[in-house]
């Protein structure tokens, strides 16, 4: 017996044929026994191909280094966004024709119910898939504005035989009342890209007549270091990008010479984060976890608005949003100036903890947002996936517990007076300890005990990690 293929109509084929066409373009026609034509069959082909190389690409994003290797190369992530266009707009006409196809003829109310019906599977289907592609669109907007074209300059010699990445993180503390960005967070990150072996270095806001290379227009115009503290270089340059190069970020350029010629390292990148982007990338992580060693007051709310940070940080555990922590980064008034740079590394090591694949994966929207907002860098974007990498062996080398730090401030270090071989065997013994004999970038010879290299400074705000 020959089984009957004549199409299907009705409220019950309508329906069958928008959900099956939802679920896989073409298989809501055969369902109804619809009539080929080259429409609906060039639809289910193209969808067929479009999911396969859609799932071929988005495989590897199975952890962190995999998403973001998808995010540094724009071709794949551009292929992936094509690939969720091509999967909706099949849905898209799919459902619409094998629900036409098979809807009722007689019965106007059916017509009606049918034609809701379809609406629905169109939104469940083809919504989903078309919001994909709009995520991929906008986050690659994003990381376009974020991320460096990949003609980033170095600032300062490299070290021959160290090979290290170092990175200067600037937090821009630009809030109401003040006349421009300042960068009143200063850390160099420097990390070896084969063992993840890392070590922090933080200047202090206040440090005096920072130094630049002699050869730079900021050398020439002070030659005997900048004649405000530190963190006036970056409003000061960016009214002036002239010295800087003339680009968007010459004041950032400026200040990776000023800090490597401080350190005597060199400075391949640099990330800038303003004040409101702290909050919001720490709100879109879900928050941080961090241990508080010693009470420490609160100062009033860092933007202005509703005060939503404490009154005391109270010693232990705590989970901390974005304007808490940022409150916290930024208490000094139980101490120092000094000791706030060794909160905000505690902090900064919180960030990194709460940056697991599911918080980025959860909050991977409001991170875009915050970052296209607030966060700047001249790190390529074609070389995320190498600090992905970097980042992944940080976190097996045991994070912060195992990053040395150096604090160039009291009581160890004095920084109104700029004693380049003191600072420059202190970077050295930070970064690379016990690495002799040790030649600086101005060709200077080692100094005289320079197989012994001076003591690190006690490194302040440890307590951060005393947490259980």
């Amino acid at each position: 017996m020959v089984a009957d293929r004549r199409l299907r109509i009705g409220y019950g084929a309508s329906f069958e044929a928008a959900m099956w066409s939802a679920i896989w373009p073409g298989v809501g026609h055969l369902v109804v026994h619809a009539r080929r034509n080259a429409g609906w069959v060039l639809a289910a082909l193209i969808n067929l191909v479009a999911t396969v190389v859609t799932l071929k690409l988005a495989w590897p994003v199975r952890n962190r280094a995999g998403l973001v290797k998808i995010l540094a190369d724009r071709q794949t992530f551009a292929g992936l966004g094509l690939g969720l266009v091509a999967m909706a707009l099949t849905r898209l006409y799919c459902v619409i024709d094998a629900a036409w196809q098979a809807r009722p003829i007689v019965s106007s109310g059916k017509r009606v119910a049918a034609g809701f019906t379809t609406a629905v599977f169109v939104v469940a289907g083809v919504v989903p898939f078309a919001l994909g592609a709009d995520y991929v669109r906008r986050t690659d907007q994003t990381i376009e504005r974020v991320f460096g074209s990949g003609d980033a300059t170095t600032a300062g010699a490299l070290f021959e035989g160290l090979g290290r990445v170092n990175v200067l993180l600037l937090g821009g503390d630009a809030g109401p009342g003040r006349y421009s960005l300042r960068t009143d967070s200063m850390i160099v990150v420097s990390i070896d890209p084969n063992t993840g072996d890392t070590a922090m270095i933080s200047v202090p806001r206040n440090t005096p007549v920072l130094p630049f290379p002699p050869d730079t227009p900021m050398g020439q115009l002070f030659p005997h270091g900048f004649e405000d503290i530190a963190n006036a270089v970056y409003p000061y340059v960016d009214a002036r990008r002239e010295l800087g190069g003339g680009g968007d970020d010459a004041a950032a350029q400026v200040m990776k010479q000023g800090i490597a010629q401080y350190l005597g390292i060199p400075i391949n990148y640099y990330v800038l984060v303003d004040m409101a982007g702290f909050v919001r990338i720490v709100d879109a992580l879900g928050g941080i976890d961090l241990y508080v060693g010693k009470r420490v007051p609160g100062p009033s709310n860092p933007l202005g608005g509703p005060v939503l940070a404490p009154l005391y940080f109270d010693v232990g555990q705590q989970h901390m949003n974005g304007t808490i922590a940022l409150s916290y980064a930024r208490s000094r008034s139980a101490d120092s100036d000094y000791s706030r740079i060794a909160r905000q590394r505690c902090v900064l090591g919180a960030i990194a903890s709460a940056a697991t694949p599911m918080s980025l994966a959860l909050g991977l929207p409001d991170l875009l947002s915050a970052f296209g907002d607030a966060m700047r860098t001249d790190i390529p974007r074609d070389r995320l996936s190498e600090f992905a990498t970097l980042i992944e062996r940080f976190d097996s080398k045991g994070g912060m517990s195992t990053t040395r730090t150096l604090h160039l401030a009291p009581p160890d270090f004095d920084p109104t007076a700029w004693r380049k071989q003191q600072v420059y065997d202190l970077v050295a013994n930070v970064i690379a300890p016990g690495s002799v004999p040790f030649v600086h970038p101005d060709g200077n010879a080692p100094s005289p005990d320079a197989t012994t290299p001076p003591p690190v400074p006690a490194v302040l705000g440890v307590e951060c990690l005393a947490s259980a």
